[in-house]
């Protein structure tokens, strides 16, 4: 039964979470530090500046980002427990959220504090937009298959 439909969607919903990890989420160009957001590292184009964060600064972005891309390639191998599969799609669309207001609500605000200017947004931030649109695609075929399920069981 891995040959679902929601595999795919599980798939590239994987596949989009993955992609943040090599596309910068936000650019920031101030007189003192020009700076690119990447969700496990913030790159300083000025050279000789002290870095702004510690390394250990992202480190709860980076791990919501590698559990947000793991979870939907584990929950592919899980087609024989329908029920723990929508649990953990459920879980990762959760996470996903997560990840999105940590971007937006801390991470970039904290870095718009530092640095004084406003962010210009890139291709990492809809990356996740387009990983949860994925997971509700899976979603929705999950309950599908089992409500089909369920209706099989009602005729024997």
């Amino acid at each position: 039964m891995i040959q679902r439909i929601q595999t795919l969607f599980l798939f590239f919903a994987a596949l989009a979470s993955g992609l943040l990890f090599f596309f910068p989420v936000a650019q920031y160009f101030g007189e003192q530090h020009t700076l690119t957001f990447y969700v496990t590292h913030i790159h300083d184009f000025v050279p000789g500046n002290t870095p702004l964060f510690t390394s250990a600064f992202l480190l709860p972005l980076s791990v919501i980002g590698a559990l947000v891309t793991v979870m939907p390639l584990l929950i592919i191998f899980m087609y024989k427990n329908l029920g723990g599969q929508l649990r953990l799609v459920r879980l990762n669309i959760l996470l996903n959220l997560v990840l999105i207001g940590l971007m937006f609500f801390y991470y970039a605000e904290e870095l718009k504090i530092k640095t004084a200017v406003e962010a210009d947004y890139d291709i990492g931030v809809f990356l996740p937009l387009i990983a949860l649109v994925f997971l509700f695609l899976a979603m929705r075929g999950i309950k599908h298959d089992i409500k089909l399920i369920r209706s099989a069981d009602r005729l024997r």
